[in-house]
Order: structure tokens, then C-alpha cells, then sequence
């Protein structure tokens, strides 16, 4: 993830806030704190500990990674609850969206991007791996028919 460092700034400058207060509060040696500044690069944790110190919403401070990013990017700690999502693939950022409307204490949009990227929290147990079935051409044909079938039921 990166810090958007122009706004940190301009939200410290605003509510008076110095770099070793922050340093401090958050618990960061100088150090790590100096190399995050410097190269604007941070875990998500840290993060939301900034963003909770300094009284704004982690999106304020949240810069994407990189402009016409087309990659997309699962994180979460070992133990943690949630996992963040940073998405650029049109089909999950709907499908994230929509889970955000029906289910806003599992799964928030933190940040929408200028590109239509999105970065996001769910919980970790939605996170799944499915291995592609290995069919014959006759058990997929045999799959396709069932789907239209069923398909013109509904209608």
C-alpha cells in the first residue's frame, strides 16, 4: 500500500500533529517511520494506526499504488480477521461492491481510485482457491445442456 504523503502532511499541518507525536503514538521506531515518508510504501495495519492517531479516514491518507495499475491483490496477516483487497479487474470490483451494499460490517470499500480501482476489507474466510475441473468433452457438453435447460426454466 502507499502513503499519500502530500495529504498526511497537509492533515498534520492542519491539526498541528508532529512527527514525533505520531511516532509515539503509533508505537513506530524513527526509523521505520523516516523510510515510510521517504518512500511512501506501508503496511495496512500501520496505516489504519496512523489514520486512527491522526483522526481521519484511512482513505485521506491512501494513495494507489500505481496509476493504470492493472493488477489485483489479496493481503491479510496471519491470526487477522480481515483481508485487504486491491482491485483493478472490473467483474471483482462489482462483485465487491455489491457485497459492501448487502454486508457493510463484513466487507468496506476503503479507497475507489481515479482509475476505477478499488482497495477493500472482507474477512478472511471468504478468501477460497478452486482448482478448475478437468472435464471430458462429453461431461462438458453434457454441463453446457444442463445450463441451458435451466436457463430457459427461469424464463
Amino acid at each position: 500500500m502507499r502513503l499519500n504523503i502530500n495529504n498526511y502532511r497537509e492533515i498534520l499541518a492542519e491539526k498541528q500533529l508532529s512527527h514525533e507525536y505520531i511516532q509515539k503514538t503509533t508505537g513506530l521506531s524513527k526509523k521505520t517511520y523516516e523510510w515510510i515518508l521517504k518512500n511512501g510504501f506501508i503496511e495496512h495495519e500501520t496505516l489504519e494506526r496512523i489514520a486512527d492517531v491522526i483522526g481521519c479516514q484511512v482513505r485521506d491518507i491512501l494513495r494507489p499504488d500505481y496509476e493504470g495499475y492493472s493488477g489485483n491483490t489479496i493481503e491479510w496477516i496471519k491470526d487477522a480477521p480481515k483481508a485487504t483487497l486491491s482491485l483493478s479487474q472490473r467483474g471483482m470490483i462489482t462483485k465487491i461492491k455489491r457485497l459492501a451494499e448487502k454486508r457493510p460490517d463484513e466487507c468496506q470499500i476503503l479507497a475507489e481510485n481515479k482509475d476505477g480501482s478499488i482497495c477493500a476489507h472482507i474477512p478472511v474466510g471468504w478468501i477460497k482457491i478452486n482448482l478448475p475441473k478437468n472435464l471430458s468433452e462429453e461431461q462438458r457438453k453434457k454441463q453446457a445442456e444442463i445450463m441451458r435447460r435451466n436457463c430457459l426454466n427461469i424464463k
